[in-house]
């Protein structure tokens, strides 16, 4: 019944996109969703939402943020318990600062976002640029979960930027399910040995004073005992 109830239920991941401004982060994203490319797409003001379905009870919730700098100071309202994070890098300008400038990001904030966060690279604009190749350094960088080289425009790549993203999100689902679950049986665990042990203390026929335990009838042979020598001394 429970299994019917969890497998039913909307589960949503919320994803953040981080880039400069121009890089094609929300041609990125209408790609993805509707297949579509819209070659005046407005600057990004604060921060664009969008649903993405992975299947029909899990959502991406999207947070497509703003890459101006007067807007960066607003990015933690939207980037807040991100649990996937993509980073989009335009092939067309210096490589070298985008990735140092948002990785530097990523790190300094890392709090900010939801535990065991997953990260994506992508590399944007192959229309522009069919020879480029991934720089060797950034493949061998072990902090992101996927890198691919796209292309918004002519939809290059995209299908499979999906297919790994919906792998993404499901195996965070299934992480976070699983450590839910190890954290409950080690609640419920918990719970049953403090019973247990209330239980012992409780049907216990012994007193407890000042960390020594004494029977009854010790304390009572102890204070005869002890009358007894009282009654010779005073003899």
């Amino acid at each position: 019944m429970n299994n019917n109830i969890n497998n039913t239920m909307v589960k949503k991941i919320k994803l953040v996109l981080f880039g400069n401004s121009g890089v094609g982060k929300t041609c990125i994203v209408q790609r993805m969703v509707y297949n579509t490319f819209n070659h005046n797409t407005n600057l990004t003001i604060g921060a664009a939402y969008t649903i993405y379905t992975v299947e029909n009870n899990i959502k991406v919730e999207i947070w497509d943020t703003a890459g101006q700098e007067r807007f960066y100071s607003l990015i933690p309202l939207y980037a807040r318990s991100a649990e996937i994070i993509i980073v989009v890098i335009d092939i067309e300008n210096d490589i070298d600062e985008q990735f140092s400038k948002w990785n530097k990001y990523i790190q300094e904030n890392e709090t900010l976002f939801s535990p065991n966060f997953k990260l994506i690279l992508i590399f944007n604009k192959h229309d522009l640029k069919n020879d480029f190749e991934i720089p060797k350094n950034v493949i061998n960088q072990t902090q992101f979960d996927f890198i691919t080289l796209v292309s918004a425009k002519k939809g290059y790549n995209i299908d499979n930027l999906k297919l790994h993203l919906d792998a993404i999100v499901k195996k965070y689902i299934d992480e976070h399910a699983r450590v839910t679950h190890e954290h409950r049986n080690k609640f419920n665990n918990s719970s049953n040995n403090n019973s247990k042990i209330n239980s012992n203390i409780e049907n216990s026929s012994n007193d407890t004073i000042f960390g020594s335990t004494f029977s009854n009838m010790k304390i009572n042979l102890g204070f005869s005992e002890y009358k007894e020598k009282m009654k010779k001394c005073i003899m």
